[in-house]
């Protein structure tokens, strides 16, 4: 491909993004899925412009985008919490998630162990590979969806523990498939240092960040704050693996945007609050990001070679998904959201994503399946990462224009005014 077709399709890209997130703040329609329809016909299946040969190293960048993709935009959605609703919304999310994610861990083992005939290890490896959804697709769709902050925070919240969760449990699993045994209370201890220490990593360096943007002024404070998180993502990651950047970057953000929240000796020690202008920066390089997310995305989706199996398999597999948190929503949910509306959002933020597809590429890698299984859980993400994000999407414009109770639902304004 030479340069002018590069940026031809740069340019191409953004417009298809700004038209596409239009759309989906005027109409609610699934901008998400033209984002992914874009980046499919870019592949070598319909219009070629970017050939297999391509297409393949394209994707073999997975980990990076995935990684850069995750850590903006869980900058941005820190960035837009509230304080007071992240303290009081944190117990409900974290039974909600876990319950969500064990739920859905042992019915996809299930039916994995059950219909396909795979071992008990290998059907847990799955399941916990396709167990909790992806923050790089539920914080923008949920960001402008008229529904309360609290199930906002909630999804939001959700997207960066199964995360941890994610990577921690299918970690564990490989560890027992290839050695046979492994110790399960290091294991549950690693996940909760991961927590801990991240998320000490992101308050520690938000509270520095801010007082180091007190001192220098505003002269390129945009940039290397961005920077700075990338900084603080990749310390949390080295520190305690995969999973460990997103809760660093969701709670710097949540501190540079609660600037003034803060507890009260913090606050009156810096004496200073994040420029709104940071704020609105990070939105535009957010909006970037996210574009091109989706794309890839696409362009990801239309390289993986599916037989009718793997694609019946991935069918099944999103609907034990769906009747899982249906689940629980209806159960649970009830006790955790009064709102009918609350707990609509809270069973269509449902979709997995890259960090599931970079997850489904570590098994066979690893020697720790076979080759079959290998391709085959491989192939099962995509149809799941496709078909999950389709569902929120589309959830996203029914819960906008067809729920009876929207006019019960109270706003952001009267919420914080509350």
């Amino acid at each position: 491909m030479d340069s002018s077709t590069l940026l031809l399709i740069i340019s191409v890209a953004l417009f298809v993004g700004f038209v596409a997130n239009q759309l989906f703040v005027r109409y609610r329609a699934p901008d998400v899925l033209v984002l992914i329809l874009f980046g499919v016909l870019l592949g070598p299946g319909v219009t070629g412009a970017v050939d297999e040969g391509l297409a393949s190293q394209i994707s073999q960048a997975t980990t990076y985008v995935a990684a850069v993709a995750l850590s903006i935009i869980m900058l941005q959605a820190g960035m837009g919490l509230k304080l007071k609703y992240v303290l009081t919304s944190f117990n409900r999310a974290i039974i909600f998630t876990l319950a969500a994610f064990i739920v859905s861990t042992f019915a996809i083992a299930s039916v994995s162990l059950l219909a396909m005939g795979w071992t008990l290890g290998e059907s847990l490896l799955l399941g916990t590979i396709l167990a909790g959804t992806s923050g790089a697709i539920v914080i923008p769709l949920v960001k402008e969806l008229n529904v309360s902050l609290k199930v906002k925070t909630m999804v939001t919240l959700e997207a960066a523990v199964t995360d941890v969760l994610n990577i921690a449990g299918a970690m564990a699993i490989m560890a027992i498939i290839a050695s046979g045994a492994t110790d399960l209370k290091a294991a549950g201890i690693d996940v909760l240092k991961a927590f801990l220490i991240s998320g000490a990593l992101g308050l520690v360096g938000g509270v520095i960040w801010l007082s180091v943007l007190k001192r220098a002024g505003q002269s390129f404070s945009y940039m290397i704050t961005l920077a700075f998180m990338l900084l603080l993502f990749s310390i949390s990651t080295l520190l305690v693996g995969m999973g460990g950047g997103a809760m660093a970057a969701l709670v710097f953000g949540l501190t540079m945007g609660n600037s003034g929240s803060l507890p009260g000796p913090i606050r009156k020690r810096l004496d200073y609050c994040c420029d709104p202008k940071i704020i609105d920066f990070h939105d535009e390089i957010s909006f970037f990001v996210r574009t091109f997310f989706f794309i890839y995305l696409g362009l990801v989706l239309s390289t993986i070679a599916l037989s009718p199996i793997d694609i019946l398999a991935g069918v099944v597999i999103f609907n034990v998904i769906v009747l899982g948190r249906l689940a629980v929503t209806g159960s649970l949910g009830r006790l955790l959201c009064k709102d009918r509306k609350d707990r609509t959002t809270l069973l269509f933020m449902l979709p997995r994503g890259l960090a599931a597809a970079v997850l489904a590429s570590l098994p066979l890698s690893l020697g720790v399946v076979g080759g079959e299984v290998g391709n085959m859980i491989g192939a099962i993400t995509a149809v799941v990462i496709l078909l999950s994000t389709c569902f929120a999407s589309v959830g996203a414009y029914i819960i906008e224009k067809h729920d009876d109770d929207s006019s019960n639902v109270p706003s952001d304004r009267s919420l914080e005014a509350y």
